[in-house]
């Protein structure tokens, strides 16, 4: 009977011995953390961290499989079908990691955070226009709206204070009843005041709103609106029935700085989309302003915003790292181009010292807005850019008499350096399209 049990015990030890050696050698299925793991871990592939064990996770019916989120590794998982689809609602639009502690220090991670940024970003680009996703993440400019209501206002309103303010010796800030201001621009040379007029109604018919609101005006000390600063306008040295130029004022703004694209020899804006999928949404809605920006002052031959800082560069080395001469931004972003005085007519009688200098930044830029390129070609294809512009301007301003129209000469400038926008985009289209 002794020998019977000791057998049966004998079978039951070996069977139990059996079944476990089985157990302990079954392959433990442990699955990637999702990146919140990784947080400050230092993660590398192929290297386990102190507290990778205590992380691991078997596979069960309380932890299945399709409940886990994408994997650091970049493994294809059921829901990953060999699409980027699964990397939707990981990264924001300027494709950076939302804040999950992730360091992004491997190559492999790397390539996953580039994918996730192709995944989720639309195209900032079409061809070599903006596109129009982009284009409305940017905040909007002045309205054909804020420009009638300028006109109203300065037609209308009476002027309670003059002081300094707004640039040069003589301009002024001058502040209405209603308590709004505008820079008040007294120039004794009449192509200064036709070079900030024009170049604003330039701006109108290409579509640009980055300049602001502006409209001629009569100094007259015997009008209503002006007898409470006659006093002021005696200080300022100002004449009686002289044409100055109202633009309205903008609070808050702050310097703007030449994008990294511009800063060097080398500049060059391209629509490379690698290199644009790595801008946040603030850096390319600079830089949509930028490709505007760089069309308007080659057109008018501006010579005091970036031509400034590019001929100032050869005595202070630094001079493209500071902000950009005569260019603001607001608190939302928006770029707004101040005092173009120099345009189309001072910057056109000196193209032979500056033109270079013009020329290479229109060389540099081969991405434009889709609104502003169409203007450009139906400009360069009528070939009436001077008489469009004269006839804006006599149609907007009362005081159109009291300064010259654009010269035929000038309008002649200008219908050629529209022809040089014109071919520098079809350069464009041939090199990316």
């Amino acid at each position: 009977m002794r020998r019977s049990n000791a057998v049966i015990m004998a079978g039951l030890a070996f069977t139990l011995g059996f079944v476990l050696g089985l157990v302990i050698q079954l392959p433990v299925i442990t699955l990637p953390l999702n990146e919140e793991q990784f947080g400050d871990s230092g993660f590398k592939i192929g290297v386990r961290s102190e507290s990778e064990g205590s992380a691991r996770k078997q596979l069960s019916l309380d932890n299945p499989l399709r409940l886990v989120k994408p994997s650091s590794h970049g493994v294809v998982y059921p829901q990953n079908n060999g699409t980027n689809a699964y990397l939707q609602g990981q990264t924001d639009y300027s494709g950076s990691q939302q804040s999950d502690g992730s360091s992004g220090t491997s190559p492999a991670k790397e390539d996953v955070i580039r994918n996730r940024e192709s995944a989720k970003s639309p195209d900032v680009v079409d061809g070599v226009f903006w596109s129009k996703t982009t284009e409305r993440k940017c905040p909007g400019g002045f309205t054909e709206e804020d420009q009638k209501g300028w006109k109203n206002k300065i037609d209308k309103t009476k002027v309670v204070k003059l002081e300094t303010g707004c640039g040069r010796m003589q301009n002024r800030m001058a502040t209405f009843k209603d308590a709004a201001q505008a820079c008040v621009r007294y120039r004794l040379n009449t192509d200064q005041i036709q070079g900030e007029i024009f170049s604003f109604y330039l701006s109108k018919l290409l579509g640009i709103d980055n300049v602001p609101p502006s409209s001629l005006h009569l100094v007259n000390t015997i009008d209503d609106r002006w007898r409470t600063v006659t006093g002021e306008i005696a200080n300022s040295k100002w004449a009686d029935d002289k044409v100055v130029i109202f633009t309205q004022f903008v609070e808050g703004l702050k310097p703007s700085y030449i994008p990294v694209e511009f800063r060097g020899e080398d500049r060059k804006l391209h629509p490379k989309q690698d290199l644009m999928n790595s801008k946040g949404p603030e850096d390319l809605c600079d830089l949509v302003q930028w490709s505007d920006l760089i069309i308007f002052d080659y057109l008018t031959a501006n010579l005091d915003r970036v031509v400034n800082n590019m001929f100032n560069k050869q005595w202070n080395p630094n001079m493209m790292n500071t902000p950009a001469h005569n260019l603001e931004r607001t608190s939302n972003g928006r770029l707004i181009f101040l005092d173009n005085e120099s345009g189309l007519f001072h910057g056109y009688r000196l193209l032979d010292k500056y033109a270079s200098y013009h020329r290479t930044l229109l060389d540099s830029l081969c991405v434009f807005r889709n609104s502003t390129a169409r203007a450009i070609e139906r400009l360069h294809h009528s070939g009436s850019v001077g008489e469009e512009l004269n006839k804006m301007f006599s149609q907007n301003e009362e005081l159109y008499n009291h300064i010259p129209r654009l010269p035929q000469k000038n309008a002649k400038i200008l219908q050629q350096r529209i022809a040089d926008v014109y071919e520098q985009i079809q350069t464009c289209k041939k090199q990316y399209v």
